[in-house]
Order: C-alpha cells, then structure tokens, then sequence
C-alpha cells in the first residue's frame, strides 16, 4: 500500500479505481468554429453548493481538449439508465456523435438523462495526464429517473431498495444457460410452442382452453367462480373469449352458472388428450420421485409468483 507512484502497475491502478462505481454522463460544447462536440466521462464530481459548481476531467491527449480549454461554457449530462449506446457513441474515435440528435443553439443539451447541467468554465487545474475543468453551473435540470452507472470496466445498473441505491454488477446478474430461470423459461416456450399447435389445429385458442378448462373442472360455476379459477392461473379472465365460446355453442350459461355443451366436451377432451400425450412425452425418462419433486418445485415457484399481474397469452 506505501509503494512509490512510479512502481505501480497501470493496469492493476486501472481495475483498482474501477471498483469504484460511477455514474457516467456526456460533456459537451461547441469549438471555436461552433460545431457541436462531446465526450464521455465518468469523472464527474460536485464540487460546491454557494455557489454551484461541478467539476469532471479530461485527457490532454483527447482529440476534444483543444475545444473544452477555449470553451467558456459546458453542459454535463448525467445518463440514465439505457442510454448505454449513447454513452459508447461519445466514447468512440472517429464517430459522427452528434448524428440524428436535435441540436439547439448555443451549448448542445441532449434528451432523455437523468440530469444534466449547464455550467461557465470556472476553472482549469493541471490533473498529471488530465485536465480538471470546474464549472460553475448557471441551469440544470433532472429527472426522476436511475442513472447509468459504470463498474469494474462494464455498465452497471441501479437497484432501489428502501430508498437506498444497490449497485448491480452485470457480471452477477448476467442469466447463464444454468440458471434456473432461463430453464423454466425454455422449457416454457417448447411446451407453449407444441401445446399452441395442437390449440391451433383444435380452433382452441389459450384463453378459450383456460376458460373451458374453468367451467370443465367445476359443477356449473358462476362467472365470478370461473374469473377466480382462471385468474389463480396466472391468466385474465377473457369476456371476449367467453363471448367467442358461447357463439361457437361449446358452452352455455342457463341461469348464469357455466357448462360445457356436448359439442364443446368432445373439444375440451380431445385437447386435454393430446396435452397428456405432450406431458408425457417431455416427462420421459423421468422417475417418479423425479416428477413429484419436479412437481413440489413448480409449485413452490408458482406460488411465489402469484402476486404478480395475470398476462394473457
């Protein structure tokens, strides 16, 4: 920790001050012939209340400082979450960074941030290889929005819990092939995929299924029974696939209590059949201590998740 300045590895000080997690933001302004110009920087910092003034640095070797060192004012723009390609367009050589962007008059202001911050050039400090602009800001704006934040070398995003910010590092939140999640949802959408062929070739569309799958298991509910039992299913109740199956005759509702016709019946067993079939055909090869565990383990999920709003598919 006390070694000299000039032995430390530049790489390894490098990943060091990465572990500190920033917000990144655009500085702009306009050079001596009025063209826009713009970098990225995560080194911006507030400096004083009374008066407001910011500061941020930059490398004298940038391409940009001649522009910034004559410039008598800046803006500073605090990204927000997903503007992640605006922030690597400013960031890369040679690109037209203002491209298809609005541009006013006067320093250039760029949409959609989370802050952002015109200031008057205060100030310039030589920094070693960089130099340090502080501004005094003269007008700003924010939105109540979560900022784009850089850790470690790679974007990163912010998590509110309490009111307290998380930092979330993308490597940890990155869904592997592994993941639990990711299997649940493969296997969801190759189920889906064959089970909403059959649907197809049946004229059973998944809200008509889960609506005759409502009224088939229970003795002529009502329809608040059967918005309740489709509902527990992670589904919206569906007026208008209710209204297609009675108009098609597969069910009928005499005093308001729902059933399956006859017609509707022969329907709703011949797709119950062929999902059987499906079911057993994914479970093959599985013991049955296997499939209850399976079984214990989808449930649980399921439960965990039933808070959440009902989709329709």
């Amino acid at each position: 920790m006390n070694a000299p300045a000039n032995t430390l590895d530049p790489k390894a000080f490098r990943s060091a001050l990465g572990r500190f997690a920033t917000g990144v933001t655009i500085v702009t302004t306009r050079d001596a012939c009025g063209a826009p110009v713009g970098v990225t920087a995560n080194s911006f910092n507030s400096v004083s209340l009374d008066p407001p003034m910011v500061l941020w640095s930059l490398a004298k070797t940038s391409n940009s400082m001649p522009a910034f060192s004559a410039a008598s004012h800046f803006a500073v723009h605090i990204l927000a979450e997903g503007q992640e390609d605006l922030s690597s367009r400013f960031a890369s050589r040679g690109a037209d960074r203002f491209a298809g962007l609005p541009l006013n008059e006067g320093v250039p202001l760029l949409d959609g941030c989370a802050a952002r911050f015109v200031c008057r050039t205060a100030f310039q400090y030589e920094g070693g290889d960089h130099v340090i602009f502080v501004g005094e800001v003269t007008a700003f704006e924010s939105a109540d929005k979560a900022p784009l934040l850089f850790l470690g070398g790679r974007y990163a995003a912010a998590r509110r819990t309490g009111g307290a910010a998380d930092v979330i590092d993308p490597e940890r939140v990155r869904i592997g092939e592994e993941s639990l999640t990711h299997l649940i949802a493969r296997a969801h959408t190759q189920i889906a995929r064959r089970i909403h062929s059959h649907l197809e070739d049946s004229s059973l569309q998944q809200p008509r299924l889960m609506m005759m799958i409502a009224i088939g298991q229970h003795d002529h509910p009502d329809w608040g029974e059967v918005s309740r039992r489709i509902t527990a299913t992670g589904y919206s109740p569906c007026t208008v696939a209710r209204d297609e199956l009675l108009a098609r005759g597969w069910i009928e509702a005499p005093g308001g209590r729902f059933g399956l016709t006859e017609a509707g019946r022969q329907h709703y067993f011949t797709v119950l059949s062929q999902m059987r079939d499906l079911e057993e055909h994914f479970c093959e090869g599985l013991s049955a201590s296997e499939l209850a565990e399976a079984r214990h383990i989808l449930g649980h999920i399921a439960e965990r998740v039933s808070d959440d709003e009902p989709s329709l598919i």
